[in-house]
């Protein structure tokens, strides 16, 4: 398929060497898509080894000496993209295909009926990541699969501040009648639960952190409406 709008892939990964490749080994393949830069905030693992490993002159790696969290990951990879069309897409994605990120453009390319467009996990087949898939279809507006032209961002100096509540905050940046929800069957991520290995502490206080952040963006919305 041939497309004329440069595309950017910005992935954000954190401690992701057994799962990043299984994403790049896709997106890599791609042939509209014109760069792909990976962003790895601070691991402690081999995942910058392994997208080294990636010969490929449209991957290119951007690394945090420091843990930034995900708004600092987002805001990097903003900085460092090339083009104006942006597809965010997270590192640890299971049945990745090439339809699942035309569903994602279909709204913002080619119909222009949406400036935002957020990928959502289907529910067919629900397994044991079924909280994870209905979270991600009922709070459309944190899911790390979405594009999105530049324009559209708000301040990247703000999504650098917000850590797990960027994709809030881009989100509700963008007008409700302009956003667009897709939904991407056949897709799912590894969850925090499998990647904590069963350690109840480690997976509490990762989703703790995760929902203070998100809180934290909603309320300072609210407070100053």
């Amino acid at each position: 398929m041939k497309i004329n709008q440069p595309i950017s892939v910005i992935v954000k990964a954190y401690n992701e060497e057994k799962n990043i490749a299984r994403v790049l080994k896709v997106i890599g393949q791609i042939s509209w898509i014109d760069e792909i830069v990976v962003i790895d905030d601070g691991s402690q693992d081999k995942t910058a080894d392994v997208v080294l490993g990636f010969k490929s002159s449209k991957i290119r790696l951007v690394q945090h000496k420091k843990n930034q969290g995900m708004g600092g990951a987002m805001a990097t990879g903003i900085k460092a993209s090339r083009n104006n069309l942006l597809l965010f897409l997270d590192a640890d994605l299971i049945g990745l295909k090439e339809s699942h990120l035309l569903r994602l453009l279909a709204p913002v390319l080619f119909t222009r009926e949406a400036d935002l467009a957020l990928g959502v996990f289907g529910l067919k087949r629900l397994s044991k990541d079924a909280g994870t898939k209905i979270a991600n279809r009922f709070l459309p507006m944190i899911t790390g699969q979405r594009a999105i032209w530049k324009k559209s961002l708000p301040p990247v100096s703000k999504i650098a501040k917000s850590r797990y509540g960027a994709d809030l905050l881009i989100a509700r940046h963008v007008s409700k009648e302009r956003r667009a929800v897709v939904k991407l069957d056949g897709l799912s991520q590894v969850t925090k639960e499998k990647k904590a290995g069963g350690d109840l502490v480690k997976i509490f206080r990762a989703r703790f952190i995760m929902y203070q952040e998100v809180s934290r963006v909603l309320l300072h919305k609210k407070s100053s409406n």
